[in-house]
């Protein structure tokens, strides 16, 4: 009886092991730490791909913005393009646009 009651004891002094992750070791933090760099890197410079349904047709919304830069080139060969608005109306099928605030068209999709 006194080995069981012994037993029961040093059970319940024994600190208890805590579940979770082993230590790292140095070249496994630094590991880490480099793809966490990499991937606040990629999330930083996230440019999300954005597609116009409507009606059952869809288009990319950078397949206008092209479209539209390459409309306005037809017409204003050395203007530099520093800024551009694009208006999408799907319902017109049409993509309108501004350059520069100064400059409009529009540039039409399937």
């Amino acid at each position: 009886m006194d080995e069981e009651k012994k037993a029961s004891e040093a059970t319940e002094q024994a600190p208890k092991k805590r579940g979770g992750r082993k230590p790292m070791t140095a070249e496994e933090k630094a590991a880490a730490a480099k793809a966490r760099a990499e991937s606040k890197a990629k999330a930083d410079g996230l440019k999300p791909t954005v597609v116009v349904q409507f009606q059952g047709a869809e288009v990319d919304l950078d397949t206008l913005v092209e479209a539209a830069k390459a409309d306005f080139r037809q017409t204003k060969k050395r203007t530099p393009i520093t800024d551009l608005k694009l208006y999408v109306k799907p319902e017109e099928r049409t993509a309108y646009y501004v350059v520069n605030e100064k400059f409009n068209g529009s540039v039409s999709f399937q």
